[in-house]
């Protein structure tokens, strides 16, 4: 954490793609001066056992600080149980946060109130399964998810009091929304934060966007709300840069506006 900044500021393995050389992915995290490192995606298959993955990460003095999984709109009990045992993996690891993503967009209609009491549902019984562990438990909204808008965002809240919010400034700035506004509307249930730029009909590298984000403006009010949690940076990885070059180029615009 930064004199400049209340937060602490990791990024996501996700630019690695699903099955990432784990060492090559930490050394850029840590050479670049990220402090943490997050899943997206990953299967534990991949990731080995906990005891193995720790041994990687303290190679580069790095924590884990989340792993996604997911909720759908299907009563699926194996979809339910391989979620447990992520967030047990989570836990084992350490991790602060286990972060949400789905279900996919319902087709050709908007989703209707059951299908947000149904995901809300799910959600509860996670943070049930979290809470031995210290984990939070928070929904991050994005396109094609049935969860895509602030508006929708706030709807699933309303029907589940523990969930907390993940916060993705690159997704509220896509969606028409104020990515500044919501942090400081969701402060009392902000958990994560995400942090990418949008250009040309891509997630790009920080700084080249052009919806506008203000990423001076949003350090400023993480550190006006006293936002202490991640804020983890990241790029898909169908953007235009290889995975080690835009972690380095992420971190150092960064850098330029006061993080």
């Amino acid at each position: 954490m930064s004199a400049t900044r209340s937060f602490r500021l990791g990024y996501s393995i996700i630019t690695w793609g699903g099955t990432p050389d784990l060492d090559q992915a930490l050394g850029a995290i840590a050479g670049a001066g990220w402090e943490g490192a997050e899943f997206t995606g990953t299967s534990l298959e991949w990731l080995g056992t906990p005891r193995h993955l720790r041994s990687v990460f303290e190679r580069y003095e790095l924590p884990l600080a989340c792993i996604f999984g997911g909720v759908n709109l299907e009563n699926d009990p194996v979809h339910i149980e391989k979620q447990r045992r992520r967030i047990e993996f989570a836990g084992e690891m350490g991790c602060e946060v286990f972060c949400l993503l789905g279900a996919p967009r319902v087709h050709q209609r908007l989703p209707t109130d059951d299908e947000f009491k149904r995901l809300a549902e799910q959600a509860e019984i996670f943070i049930d399964d979290a809470e031995p562990y210290g984990l939070k438990v928070a929904y991050h909204a994005h396109p094609r998810c049935t969860v895509e808008s602030e508006e929708e965002q706030d709807k699933l809240l309303s029907y589940a009091d523990r969930l907390q919010v993940c916060v993705d400034v690159s997704v509220a700035a896509l969606m028409g929304e104020d990515a500044v506004a919501q942090l400081r509307k969701y402060r009392d249930r902000l958990a994560y934060v995400h942090m990418k730029d949008w250009a040309r009909g891509k997630f790009c590298e920080m700084g080249q966007g052009t919806v506008g984000l203000d990423f001076g403006a949003i350090r400023e009010t993480l550190n006006e709300i006293g936002y202490t949690g991640w804020v983890m940076g990241e790029l898909s990885t169908y953007a235009d840069t290889d995975a080690v070059e835009s972690c380095y180029a992420n971190r150092k615009y960064l850098e330029s506006v006061g993080y």
